[in-house]
């Protein structure tokens, strides 16, 4: 039986957390400093000060991460403001600044991302494509209502398929269905389609094949030739199933000084160096609510756009499991980035403890 490299790495990892307090006497997180190095690599580096913003925030934010108690899986902390990458900490070792990482469900940011630039080039004529639309051959007497699925629906977590995250990781990458397509879209119906809201990888991955399908090139093949390239992209792995289709909803491994780029260009609204990689008007729409989250921040449900979480006055974020966060907050032009060991359920986590973490910021 073959495995996925992402799935074992996920499980060694938290084989590895779990029982670290016994594999080690000493601290596990080390003061590697704050300062960003100029590695020539495209960024503009500064000091916060430069920026307005406050060392005595930073170094407030910058001793909770240090804490053994607190944030055990966070790998790294930065901060770009005014195009300036101004903060950058690592909490275990300094050369992790240069190693990608599985960002988890980041992924579906990026995915999104590309979805967007497949719509911009004429590939994707409208988010009303069906499943019976994008997967002809595949829907052979499936319900009425699944082939009836559109775009709109996966892109916003409500196709209905009940297919929950644990099952699809073995399921899917373990197991290896002869037919993935058919095999997902043979999952029963949690609601019909379009009525709730329901977080899974099922719904990117299908979006994932339908991108293949309308652009011909495979998530990473698409990506090569534009948004990575555009960013200078170039040191990443993206995972893909045994049929070669890139993992739409986790496979991306990036390092954080790239996960910043894909958040500057979103707070730039789509630009580049002011070259145009993906229109303002998809980012406007992605980035707006389209429905409902189960997910509350303060008391607040979150909303959710096209594979973006949506603060309430703050911005969009994209956010991994284990504690892979990029925070957009467009009225302090900025961008706030964590990484963290991958599929890893520790405290502080999750967006809310987050956005906890970095509230002196945001103030």
């Amino acid at each position: 039986m073959k495995t996925s490299p992402t799935y074992l790495a996920s499980l060694a990892i938290g084989l590895w957390l779990s029982t670290s307090s016994c594999w080690f006497d000493g601290d596990l997180k080390h003061d590697t400093g704050v300062v960003p190095e100029n590695l020539h690599d495209g960024w503009q580096i500064d000091t916060p000060e430069s920026v307005g913003l406050s060392s005595k925030a930073l170094a407030h934010i910058h001793g909770q991460l240090l804490r053994e108690d607190r944030y055990r899986g966070t790998l790294s902390f930065s901060v770009v403001k005014d195009a300036k990458l101004v903060f950058e900490t690592y909490l275990r070792q300094r050369s992790d600044q240069s190693q990608y990482r599985h960002v988890q469900s980041v992924t579906k940011t990026v995915t999104s991302l590309l979805f967007g630039i497949a719509s911009d080039r004429g590939d994707v004529p409208s988010l009303d494509l069906t499943v019976e639309d994008l997967f002809p051959s595949k829907v052979a007497g499936l319900d009425e209502r699944k082939r009836a699925i559109t775009l709109q629906q996966l892109l916003t977590m409500s196709s209905g398929l009940s297919f929950d995250n644990e099952d699809f990781a073995v399921e899917m990458w373990v197991e290896q269905p002869h037919d993935p397509v058919r095999y997902m879209l043979e999952k029963p119906l949690y609601a019909d389609p379009g009525e709730r809201f329901y977080y899974r990888d099922v719904d990117p991955q299908l979006v994932g094949y339908a991108l293949e399908g309308l652009t011909h090139q495979t998530e990473r093949e698409l990506a090569d030739a534009t948004l990575f390239r555009a960013l200078e992209i170039h040191d990443y792995y993206w995972d893909h199933g045994p049929d070669g289709v890139s993992m739409a909803a986790h496979g991306l491994h990036l390092r954080p000084r790239d996960l910043a780029k894909l958040g500057l260009l979103a707070l730039d609204r789509g630009l580049w160096h002011g070259e145009r990689v993906v229109s303002e008007a998809w980012l406007d729409l992605a980035t707006s609510p389209q429905i409902d989250s189960d997910v509350s921040s303060a008391g607040v449900r979150l909303p959710y756009g096209f594979y973006w979480w949506l603060v309430p006055d703050v911005g969009p974020a994209m956010w991994g499991h284990g504690g892979q966060f990029v925070l957009v907050v467009p009225a302090k032009n900025m961008v706030l980035v964590q990484t963290a060991f991958p599929d890893t359920d520790l405290p502080d986590s999750e967006l809310p403890d987050f956005l906890a973490l970095v509230k002196p910021l945001l103030e």
